[in-house]
């Protein structure tokens, strides 16, 4: 059996079994605990006890090895909800039931301002909460609505660049990765390239994966294929809304351009299977790291 395998079989269960125990051996014995905790098997086992713990060494293994599975890069292992700041706040769009009349005097409504459209489709909810806990809440929810074999909801991340979208989204995915769930990441794009490419891989991916994390919505419209990809798109969400399983989205767009370019019905969808929050922050994360790096450098 090779690791890979080996590694796919270790944590299905919360607690380790005989074979996982054993298979960890395997996969361990070849370098010791880098903690000084086990014996370099992984396992830590009480004295007169039949079963044993996984240790701080093989829990970063396992969880490496989902990632690696997940498509999600290594650099954020380790990177879960708390890792983040609270400078990122949060609004909840809540779609009213029947939108408002558009301004008469508008002669094509494709010139509507954003906030005018907002205001018209949208009821905005603020939250006292920090956004990480309210995504904590969210994906607790969701995987104890998986456990019991209920349907997921779905979440869209949208705002301006550089204000966490895609860390909180893979933050989600490494809670589900905790819980022995399948994550997938891709961004959009990717995704449809595979679905044009007529990959196998996407048919897995659209109906088994449990939390599927589409990264960049709104780019794949913008390429060649921009048709094709919005079709495809709608396929893809709809097969998993029937299933019942999460969808997890990040967009640099907003609710206005999401219904010119993708038309009513995909809006119908967003709205009625997803929750959409609006994520703002004063300062561009990317430009806050690279103020850091300045610092390692001694510039």
């Amino acid at each position: 059996m090779s690791e890979r395998e080996i590694m796919n079989v270790i944590g299905k269960k919360s607690e380790p079994t005989l074979e996982d125990q054993e298979l960890a051996k395997e996969v361990n014995d070849r370098e010791p605990c880098p903690y000084g905790i086990c014996n370099g098997s992984g396992l830590i086992r009480k004295e007169g006890s039949t079963t044993a713990e996984q240790c701080k060494c093989l829990v970063e293994q396992i969880m490496e090895q989902k990632l690696k599975n997940s498509n999600i890069n290594l650099k954020y292992l380790g990177k879960g909800f708390d890792y983040y700041d609270n400078k990122t706040k949060f609004q909840l769009f809540i779609p009213k039931e029947k939108p408002g009349p558009i301004d008469g005097r508008l002669r094509d409504p494709k010139n509507e301002k954003v906030e005018k459209f907002i205001e018209r489709h949208y009821d905005i909810k603020e939250d006292e909460r920090s956004l990480k806990k309210v995504l904590f809440s969210y994906a607790e929810t969701n995987n104890g609505l998986l456990d019991e074999k209920e349907d997921g909801v779905n979440l869209l991340l949208f705002g301006d660049p550089a204000n966490g979208k895609t860390s909180f989204a893979i933050a989600i995915g490494l809670y589900f990765l905790e819980k022995n769930k399948s994550v997938y990441f891709t961004t959009t794009q990717n995704l449809i390239d595979k679905v044009f490419d007529n990959k196998e891989e996407v048919a897995r991916i659209s109906r088994e994966v449990d939390v599927l994390i589409l990264d960049e919505l709104f780019n794949e419209y913008h390429s060649s294929n921009g048709l094709y990809a919005q079709k495809r798109l709608m396929e893809i969400l709809k097969v998993r809304e029937e299933l019942g399983l999460i969808t997890v989205c990040t967009s640099n767009g907003n609710p206005r351009d999401f219904n010119l370019l993708y038309g009513e019905s995909f809006m119908s969808l967003i709205n009625g299977t997803f929750f959409m929050f609006r994520l703002e922050r004063e300062t561009d994360a990317r430009v806050e790291q690279m103020l850091k790096n300045y610092d390692k450098f001694n510039f």
